[in-house]
């Protein structure tokens, strides 16, 4: 089996989770007995048996041309920033979503919105965002899977090791206003709260990176930078608790290495979290733009300790690479069926 990799957001304009992923599993399929290749837009002759797309392909088109050539199409999609909209919100968009197609096909064709019927399978990492792709788009049920992340063997050795425990909370994210990262470090400062930031701004001119550094006081807002991840994994081993105020996440990988640290999670009370992590014992939830926020920073910190095992069972990457075959396994089964 040979199965093109097909990415339309260059990494090295903006770090994150999904480029994470993406080389993981790319790196893990081959061990799988699996040939993977990125995609060579510029080789007439490059050919595959599935087409895997993580983000939205660029037309419905697109995905009927590769069936045309014996290929089958396969997509990862984060949806969380539209998952953790509210109802009402949804609900308006569905709505635009239907009388677009009835009023402007050209427009939805060039937005992509077709595709969802095309697809042979679509991959998300939580059930909300594929409930999102079914409520909106009309997605298929009977093509879509949730596969969750996964974490390199060497990390999930090094998190379960143990360390001493330190008096300090722990916030992995890139400093960005998705990640409400000021307003955290206002509330821990407020609190007076240890919190030790790890991450990096996708500039270091960026305005609101500024701000942060502003709040850096080295005692409640302590910020070591984007460290390596063995001192990643150090600071979370030692760390009382984990926080995380994200405004909107795709299960997110630093949740994942804080679980497998054993910590206590205090996360936002968005969908992203709180529908998905929702009855995770040792986790709590909270608003963001909530007046609470300093106060309760200040009691989880008072409360937390580390767990002695996982908050919830994290995998490696080869076992969520072994659910990736078995999608492409699937559909290649199903187009060869009479």
């Amino acid at each position: 089996m040979k199965v093109i990799f097909s990415c339309n957001f260059p990494f090295a304009l903006a770090h994150g989770g999904v480029q994470t992923q993406l080389e993981a599993i790319m790196r893990e399929l081959p061990a799988l007995g699996v040939t993977v290749e990125p995609e060579r837009w510029w080789d007439a002759q490059q050919t595959g048996d599935v087409l895997q797309y993580f983000g939205r392909p660029g037309s419905a088109q697109h995905v009927r041309l590769a069936q045309q050539k014996g290929r089958r199409v396969v997509m990862f999609e984060n949806l969380d920033q539209t998952a953790s909209r509210s109802r009402l919100a949804l609900f308006g968009q569905r709505c635009l979503t239907r009388l677009g197609r009835a009023a402007l096909p050209g427009l939805t064709a060039r937005l992509a919105w077709e595709v969802y019927r095309e697809l042979d399978a679509m991959i998300y990492v939580t059930p909300i965002e594929w409930a999102a792709a079914q409520y909106l788009f009309d997605a298929d049920p009977a093509r879509g899977h949730i596969i969750g992340h996964g974490l390199e063997l060497e990390a999930l050795a090094a998190l379960s090791e143990p360390a001493p425990a330190g008096d300090y909370l722990v916030s992995v994210a890139t400093i960005a206003p998705r990640k409400n990262t000021v307003r955290l470090a206002q509330a821990a400062r407020a609190a007076g709260v240890p919190v030790v930031f790890l991450g990096k701004p996708y500039t270091t001119d960026d305005p609101y990176f500024r701000k942060f550094e502003a709040l850096v006081d080295g005692q409640f807002v302590r910020y070591p930078g984007f460290v390596s991840e063995a001192e990643k994994f150090r600071w979370l081993r030692g760390a009382r608790g984990f926080v995380l105020c994200s405004q909107f996440e795709s299960g997110c990988i630093a949740v994942y290495e804080a679980a497998a640290a054993g910590l206590p999670m205090l996360l936002s009370d968005r969908p992203w979290a709180a529908q998905v992590y929702g009855g995770v014992p040792g986790i709590e939830f909270v608003a963001p733009d909530s007046a609470e926020l300093a106060a309760r920073l200040r009691g989880f910190h008072e409360r937390a300790r580390q767990l002695p095992q996982a908050t919830f069972p994290v995998p490696g990457w080869r076992d969520v690479a072994r659910q990736y075959l078995a999608i492409y396994e699937a559909v290649l089964r199903a187009s060869r069926t009479p």
